[in-house]
């Protein structure tokens, strides 16, 4: 029992990075994209800080959920990709209606297509160990 709550606080520290992390990368693609600041400079480092932390988070939650009979997660993932795939669909709408005034970082395509990568990873593996 002492395990299983001590691999929770794990998961829940990792959980917390990978937030905080995703909400960073959106505010400073937004940023980026709607030429409010340049974050071009940066935005290299922070999609392989995010997708890091990220994958990371995502491999100890399966790891445990292998692990663990008894594992749990009441958190989806599908709320990064349903996130992303909207501003993903916003940058291109308007990519489209004012051509050559916005264009889409080359770092957020990479992220979007990482986070569908993991979350893929990630629900098939889910749904392999509750079949």
């Amino acid at each position: 029992m002492k395990k299983q709550i001590r691999n929770q606080h794990r998961l829940l520290f990792w959980r917390f990075l990978t937030y905080f992390w995703w909400i960073i990368a959106g505010i400073f693609f937004i940023l980026d994209y709607f030429k409010f600041l340049d974050c071009s400079p940066s935005l290299k480092t922070l999609t392989v800080v995010y997708i890091s932390i990220l994958s990371i988070f995502t491999s100890i939650k399966e790891f445990q959920r292998w692990k663990s009979k008894n594992f749990f997660s009441r958190y989806h993932g599908e709320i990064f990709v349903i996130a992303y795939s909207i501003l993903m669909v916003l940058f291109i709408f308007l990519d489209i209606f004012h051509v050559g005034k916005y264009k889409i970082p080359i770092e957020f395509t990479t992220t979007y297509l990482a986070i569908l990568g993991i979350f893929a990873i990630s629900y098939n593996s889910k749904y392999l160990k509750n079949k």
